[in-house]
């Protein structure tokens, strides 16, 4: 039976999206980004949702962390929505797609070597499985394409 501890689950959702990275960088195929922006846009969900909110309860100590991962989160929506709407035959396709992917492997290498362990050390098992049980039911009705954050709406309807 899979585990539903949400570090576990956030590492598995890390390397299937390094994969994606990874093939990206092989290939350049814009099918792969398709694929990425899938998965990146569930991770996101999931972990604005699911493991922000309740590892702030938690664990009041990361909340620092939180807020810049938060706002990371932000960037990448609003570049991920951008690429969703770009054509690969685009010239900046691929630079946003690169980008886009630079930025989610700086967010993942600062969670997986700086936030999980505190998060392991503040936060018990029982919770962190509850915590990936609720992330698993939040990613059944994930959203499966990036769009546009909400801040980045309005500042569109103000700058018109």
């Amino acid at each position: 039976m899979p585990t539903t501890d949400a570090i576990v689950m956030l590492r598995e959702g890390h390397k299937e999206i390094r994969r994606l990275i990874r093939s990206y960088r092989a290939d350049r195929d814009p099918g792969v980004v398709e694929k990425f922006l899938r998965a990146l846009t569930v991770y996101m969900y999931i972990e604005r949702e699911g493991m922000y909110p309740r590892v702030s309860v938690l664990a009041p100590e990361t909340e620092l962390s939180i807020v810049f991962f938060r706002e990371e989160h932000h960037i990448a929506e609003v570049l991920a929505a951008e690429l969703q709407d770009t054509r690969p035959e685009e010239i900046a396709f691929d630079a946003k797609a690169r980008l886009l992917m630079d930025i989610v492997e700086r967010h993942m290498d600062a969670e997986d070597h700086m936030w999980f362990p505190q998060v392991r050390a503040s936060v018990g098992r029982k919770e962190l499985r509850e915590i990936g049980a609720w992330m698993t039911k939040l990613a059944e009705r994930a959203p499966q394409r990036p769009h546009r954050p909400d801040r980045q709406k309005a500042w569109d309807t103000v700058a018109a």
